[in-house]
């Protein structure tokens, strides 16, 4: 699983804090040498939220908001925060503080002595940039797959039941380098046919770790869904996806569902192909990796899901596979084991089938 980092602060002169090796923004002398040794890295430019930019008192738009939820949001996606403070910002002490209630490293750049709040709300404190640096790649701040699950579906519970922000979308989407999109439809809470459903629990977290594990990509709902995504196509995720698969040459999608205590047997699986012939490869490794933790059971459980698995095989001709998870499978705090074999099963499913995808597609 690769770390991923979120650098903050202005975007202040290299020299200053590197000198004459580095470029003329620290940000992207920071993304040189992190990617370098194999970290990810968001650099939200777009986001920063500079003091000298403000000239008079700040009016809160819907603009606004929407910039500060989206910083939010990458942040929640990320392993640490890399702050530069070498000028105060409002922005960056907020996303400092936001990070640190999160549980995320956060690394300060920075002139000493440091204030008691930097101090309270930061792992490591540096007077320049290579020292912080060299800190985070020595201490590669990987997180295990079951703590980014908990961590993840705790920001995601949230959002079960809340509706989207007026002008936000109802789902996110994960990018990633393979031509395969894992989606948890169900991640949050939704409406269909006039009935309140309840969401299919750390389905989301899933296909994020998913993401993450494998660098597929991943889509799955973020806020509770006027309308069920699985069955209703008029909705923002299915277009979303259809730019998705369209755009990112996806060849295989594979839906992640969740079944109830009361509901038998625990894994089932079925497949949707522009051919028949297609989805047989597939569906047979699926069911070989997952037979490893009980036998697979073909289902006839997908009715509800349906109408976007026919839309995604037969009009945009892409080959689908629906996992259902039964609810052992999705309790991490209390049945840890089960859970991290099924992420890392489906994380390795995705994974392989993406490799051999991107060198046929190549």
């Amino acid at each position: 699983m690769l770390s991923t980092i979120y650098l903050t602060g202005d975007s202040v002169n290299a020299h200053d804090l590197m000198g004459e090796i580095a470029s003329s923004d620290w940000r992207s002398s920071a993304v040189q040498k992190l990617e370098t040794h194999g970290l990810r890295v968001v650099n939200p430019l777009e986001l920063a939220w500079a003091m000298q930019e403000i000239r008079e008192p700040l009016d809160i738009s819907d603009s606004a908001n929407k910039k500060v939820r989206r910083a939010l949001d990458l942040i929640d996606e990320c392993d640490a925060l890399l702050a530069n403070i070498e000028r105060s910002s409002y922005g960056t002490a907020m996303e400092m503080f936001y990070a640190h209630r999160r549980g995320k490293m956060v690394t300060v750049i920075g002139p000493s002595p440091y204030s008691p709040w930097v101090v309270t709300h930061s792992q490591a404190r540096f007077n320049d940039m290579d020292g912080a640096l060299n800190y985070l790649i020595d201490n590669n701040p990987d997180v295990a797959p079951l703590t980014w699950a908990l961590q993840y579906e705790a920001q995601l519970s949230e959002r079960y039941e809340q509706m989207p922000p007026p002008g936000e979308p109802d789902y996110k989407f994960l990018g990633g380098s393979l031509p395969v999109l894992v989606l948890a439809p169900h991640a949050t809470a939704y409406w269909r046919e006039g009935e309140f459903k309840g969401q299919d629990s750390f389905t989301g977290s899933l296909a994020s770790i998913c993401n993450r594990l494998s660098m597929c990509h991943s889509m799955l709902t973020n806020y509770c869904c006027a309308a069920d995504p699985g069955w209703y196509l008029e909705t923002p995720f299915r277009r979303a996806l259809t730019d998705v698969v369209r755009a990112g040459k996806v060849g295989l999608v594979m839906m992640v569902l969740g079944s109830s205590w009361e509901e038998a047997p625990g894994l089932q699986v079925s497949s949707y192909g522009p051919t028949e012939e297609a989805c047989h490869p597939y569906i047979n490794l699926i069911t070989e990796k997952l037979s490893k933790l009980e036998p697979v059971v073909p289902g006839s459980f997908d009715h509800p899901v349906r109408p976007l698995a026919l839309f995604i095989s037969e009009v945009l001709g892409v080959p689908t596979i629906i996992v259902r998870l039964h609810k052992r499978y999705r309790m991490p705090r209390l049945q840890p084991q089960p859970f991290s074999k099924v992420a890392g099963l489906l994380s390795e499913f995705a994974s392989e089938i993406g490799v051999e995808l991107a060198r046929s597609q190549a």
